[in-house]
Parts: C-alpha cells; sequence; structure tokens
C-alpha cells in the first residue's frame, strides 16, 4: 500500500513500475524499493541512509529515487528535486515512462518547495517525454498548470487545463483548477460553470468541500466584478 507521504510524489502509481533490471533482479529491485518507500512515512532519515547504503551496493536507480524521496519528505525539496531531476536525464532514452515519472517526481519536489519555475520546466521535460502516450498526459498537464498558477499565469495554467480535459473529460480537480484559472481572467462565467460542473463530479466530501469554495469565490468575484484573492 503506498504510504501517505509517496502519495505526493508517485502520480502515476510507481510501487507498480520498479527501474528495469536484468534478468530476475528485477523483481528483487521492486520489493526493495517498495519497502524504501514504505519506510519514509515512519523514518525519512533512516529510509534516505538505507537508500544510498543500497547504491553503494548495486548502483540502483531505485536506491537513488528512493533516497531524493526521502530528502523530500525531510523537507529538503531543492536536493530531492535535483536529484531526481538528475536521474530523470540519467535514465536511458527508451525507458520512456520512467523518465517521464522521474521529471513528475521532481516537478512536484519543486512545487513542494515553491519554486514553480523550475516545477514547470521538470513537467514539461515530463510531458515532452511521454507526449506519444496520451493516457499519461492529464496528471503532467494538471501538474504543469499548477506551476503556472504558482506564477499567476493563468492563461497558459487554463491552457494546460483544457487540453487535460479534451484528454479526460469529466476530471473534477481539473475542472476546479480551470474556474480558478478562469476566475483570475475575469472570465466570471465559464469560471461558474467550472465550478459547478466540478461541484456535481467530487468523488469525496473533501472534493465537494474544495469545489464549493472555488464555487464561492466565482461567486463572490462575479458580484464585485474582480477575482478573490485566494492566498
Amino acid at each position: 500500500m503506498m504510504t501517505a507521504f509517496a502519495s505526493l510524489l508517485l502520480p502515476f502509481a510507481l510501487m507498480q513500475t520498479a527501474t528495469p533490471d536484468a534478468g530476475g533482479a528485477a523483481a528483487r529491485t521492486a520489493e526493495r524499493f517498495s519497502q524504501c518507500v514504505a519506510m519514509i512515512d515512519d523514518d525519512a532519515e533512516r529510509a534516505y541512509e538505507e537508500a544510498m547504503a543500497w547504491a553503494a551496493e548495486v548502483q540502483s536507480v531505485g536506491a537513488y529515487r528512493c533516497a531524493a524521496m526521502a530528502l523530500v519528505a525531510q523537507n529538503r525539496y531543492a536536493e530531492g528535486a535535483r536529484r531526481l531531476d538528475s536521474l530523470g536525464s540519467a535514465v536511458n532514452p527508451a525507458e520512456t515512462a520512467t523518465r517521464a515519472e522521474l521529471f513528475s517526481q521532481a516537478g512536484n519536489a519543486w512545487l513542494l518547495g515553491r519554486e514553480p519555475a523550475r516545477a514547470r520546466a521538470s513537467f514539461t521535460r515530463a510531458i515532452s517525454t511521454i507526449e506519444s502516450d496520451p493516457t499519461q498526459l492529464p496528471d503532467l498537464l494538471v501538474d504543469r498548470a499548477r506551476a503556472y498558477a504558482m506564477e499567476e499565469d493563468w492563461r497558459h495554467a487554463e491552457e494546460d487545463l483544457s487540453r487535460a480535459l479534451d484528454l479526460r473529460p469529466n476530471d473534477a480537480l481539473a475542472l476546479r483548477l480551470r474556474a480558478s484559472a478562469r476566475m483570475h481572467q475575469n472570465s466570471f462565467d465559464l469560471a461558474e460553470a467550472d465550478a459547478q460542473q466540478a461541484f456535481t463530479l467530487a468523488a469525496t466530501e473533501d472534493d465537494r468541500v474544495s469545489a464549493a469554495l472555488v464555487l464561492g469565490h466565482v461567486r463572490e468575484s462575479k458580484r464585485t466584478g474582480a477575482p478573490v484573492d485566494e492566498q
């Protein structure tokens, strides 16, 4: 089962995709990676030490990945993000899924560190890597839109979210984020429609609360003629 911290950095269920190794070592690598990631929530410092010891043994990409994730869990966001970006660059170019996953993890780490420009660059590398697989693109586009929104680049955020929704219609999160992006561009009617649809599609109580909050912001913005500051 994925840990709470791991879920922040494993948007594509990476627990199911170990770094490819030769022969029967792949299964052992997958198991060790799973164990290392599971340790992060309980003791991130120990997880880092275990990962680096593993890396010293076999130079496994999985070991370095777990070490980077453990750094992020210790709020050492820049260190972890840089390592993940470097790993993404170092992986065999033929391993497009793994490269995209690493760049995506790096992007999320940069977001946690409030470095939206660096996050955007990492997500763009992930998108370029996986462009031929539309099933993976929506999550990456939503994540890059979050980076754009953190930079208050609402037009590009809306563009990424619209593209994500073209590929995966009725995505409640993308609709909610697009509602916010549209509100900040004074497109209040379109924003209200998105927020209302996000509320209707929300699958959990937390999602409904978040959608209702955005809908309230949009309606207040529409009433006053100025976007609500959501900070």
